[in-house]
């Protein structure tokens, strides 16, 4: 992918051919004409008796730098055998890559693990990467891609979605550009396009250049819009009366500016506070609220070549400093092309565990500034190249991203993608919590994460279920069978697709474990309810048991009871009716308080001390726990 660092760093001197030394060979590489540096590079190279050391790193890196990832793993390969395996993080990592680009996951993957043995926590999110994305490999894939047929044979990358119309940089020409050739690559400076979007189909037809009134002869591209389409962020080089703005080392790093969209043209465009000529500043992205930016830059202070960052936008249009994403995002070598949709982030990155080149991540935002672990989106949204430039329409499984793989038109090339309507299985046995004998005719229902009912099915006589769901949405679970209690289980599977489900080994609590049977009367199980002496009114503690009685009628909702109280001997028996009495209506109020439909019970009556489960009666010596016994509620069910 040529076009990625072009847009960060732009030499502003031409190179002449000039005889094959030393001096020139570094000349051309310092000035980013990386073809001319490896022809010079290899004569000088073939000259010498033993392998000299800048060479070799001068060719690999030359050779990685225009995308000929097969020539850069031998030379990386000379290099770190020359080295000892003693090579800086970001040399290391290309060698990485450019091993995986070969398809050589095997020795890269091993090669990783053993550079990183030093660093516990390093290698620890590495496997916990693997493992993900080995998850992925071999299932059935979750998306399907299609090169579009816009696509020319330049550059044609970094979508942004603008109205109906997808909105792109290209550097394709003659058709869009009369730019002189950029050296790098041998093609024209970027320009912003336009395309219009076929919502059925994903295609892209009829290419027009877009905001031409901001265009120079140099580069333009990568750019966000506000929710309103009103105003715009986009990377530029730095420029003054359309002239390139070079460091003292000759360099036109790359700035992003603000504009107003009017009629599609950007006005009162200006430049961020935040950049700064030493260093490049690009691929902004706008979050929907307005509320902040993100974007990519090699400033002093990162983790490596390239880091994410994002500045808060206040209510006066106000930034605030620029934060790093940190190292759970950006690592030693590029992260670029951020972009949020829902809870996740998405970006490009070439060190974190991929597929090789650079491959698009999703980091779901935990917090304000927290990051969960970068995850690779798997083939086919991946590959062993370049792949970048992601964006997501969610509630149309729908987007677009780009890429330079073996099947494109171009160098870079957009692609869209949708998502597959595919299924996955959820099976499970539901056996009895007592017995643990397997359940049948167990009524299931299945509902979405808005609560919507999605299916009902039931278990078989063995007790076991199976149904197939949309693995992009999670799922809740409902069991049902009377004289069971209801079970609700939910299972979280969107953030895993494809991952085998299986939810087995449910258990339902039988009704039989929340009665007890007295002469022949069945009765809710519950503890005594403690009423203070001579009081009818409900305390702490018996609330705390009346809330079990409660949560029993909830989770069986067709159990009907009726209450009645009783006290012990002491005091007149008339008082006694009446107490018991009004603690009976105490109960069923605070059972109706609680929610309880008021005609799931039947009556509350008080039977004062008419109803003694002991010899404690009138003038008999008792002890107070034996007078306790007598003092005491019961629920009756009456219906079930």
């Amino acid at each position: 992918m040529k076009i990625i660092l072009p847009i960060f760093t732009l030499f502003l001197t031409n190179i002449l051919l000039a005889q094959n030394t030393r001096a020139e060979a570094n000349e051309y590489f310092q000035n980013l004409n990386f073809t001319e540096a490896i022809n010079v590079y290899q004569q000088l190279e073939s000259n010498k008796k033993r392998p000299k050391p800048l060479f070799v790193e001068r060719l690999a890196e030359s050779y990685f730098n225009i995308n000929d990832y097969t020539n850069a793993k031998i030379w990386y390969e000379k290099l770190y055998a020359l080295k000892e395996k003693r090579v800086d993080e970001v040399t290391f990592i290309r060698y990485a890559q450019s091993l995986k680009a070969c398809q050589e996951y095997i020795t890269a993957n091993n090669l990783i693990k053993e550079y990183y043995n030093y660093d516990e926590l390093k290698l620890a999110s590495i496997l916990e990467q693997e493992k993900y994305l080995d998850s992925l490999l071999g299932e059935t894939p979750t998306y399907e891609i299609k090169n579009l047929e816009i696509n020319s044979p330049q550059s044609d990358f970094a979508p942004m979605y603008y109205k109906d119309a997808i909105v792109f940089s290209s550097s394709r020409a003659p058709e869009f550009s009369e730019d002189t050739e950029y050296s790098w690559n041998k093609q024209p400076y970027l320009t912003i396009l336009t395309a219009k979007r076929d919502t059925s189909t994903n295609e892209l037809k009829d290419v027009q250049k877009l905001h031409a009134n901001i265009q120079s002869s140099y580069h333009e591209g990568t750019l966000t819009y506000s929710s309103d389409y009103k105003t715009v962020y986009f990377t530029q080089n730095y420029l003054k009366d359309n002239a390139l703005q070079v460091n003292p080392k000759g360099f036109s790093n790359m700035q992003i500016l603000k504009g107003k969209v009017v009629e599609d043209s950007i006005v009162g465009a200006v430049s961020l506070k935040f950049n700064n000529p030493k260093y490049s500043f690009g691929h902004p992205y706008l979050t929907e609220n307005g509320k902040r930016l993100y974007f990519v830059s090699n400033m002093y202070g990162g983790f490596g070549e390239t880091d994410i960052y994002y500045v808060d936008i206040k209510e006066d249009g106000r930034l605030g400093p620029a934060t790093n994403l940190g190292p759970k995002v950006n690592t030693p070598g590029r992260e670029m092309f951020p972009f949020i949709d829902g809870q996740y982030l998405y970006f490009a990155s070439d060190s974190h565990f991929g597929l090789g080149g650079l491959d698009i991540f999703k980091a779901e935002i935990e917090s304000e500034n927290g990051f969960g672990l970068a995850k690779n989106m798997g083939m086919p949204i991946n590959s062993n190249m370049d792949d970048f430039a992601f964006i997501i329409n969610h509630s149309k499984n729908t987007g677009y991203f780009s890429s330079n793989r073996g099947d494109g038109k171009g160098d870079d090339d957009l692609y869209a993608f949708n998502k597959i309507a595919e299924t996955i299985i959820y099976k499970g046995i539901i056996k009895d919590g007592i017995t643990q004998s397997p359940i049948p005719e167990v009524k299931i229902k299945v509902y979405d994460q808005e609560k919507q009912l999605v299916l009902e099915t039931t278990t078989d006589e063995q007790g076991n279920f199976e149904v197939a769901l949309s693995p992009s949405v999670n799922h809740i679970f409902a069991f049902f069978k009377l004289e069971y209690k209801q079970e609700i289980k939910t299972v979280n599977n969107a953030d895993s697709p494809n991952l085998f489900k299986d939810i087995n080994n449910t258990v339902l609590t039988p009704f039989s474990s929340f009665i007890v049977s007295e002469g022949g009367v069945e009765k809710v199980r519950v503890n005594p309810i403690f009423f203070n002496l001579n009081r009818h009114n409900i305390t702490y503690k018996a609330a705390a048991e009346l809330d079990k009685i409660v949560s029993f009628m909830n989770d069986f909702p067709n159990v009907k009871i009726k209450i009645e109280a009783h006290t012990d001997s002491r005091a007149s028996d008339t008082f006694n009716l009446e107490l018991s009495d009004n603690r009976a209506k105490s109960t069923q109020d605070y059972l109706v308080y609680m929610g309880i439909d008021p005609s799931r019970i039947e009556s509350a009556i008080g039977y004062g001390e008419s109803r003694l489960i002991n010899n404690c009666a009138n003038g008999v010596p008792c002890s107070n726990e034996d007078h306790l016994a007598n003092r005491r509620c019961d629920f009756i069910i009456i219906g079930k």
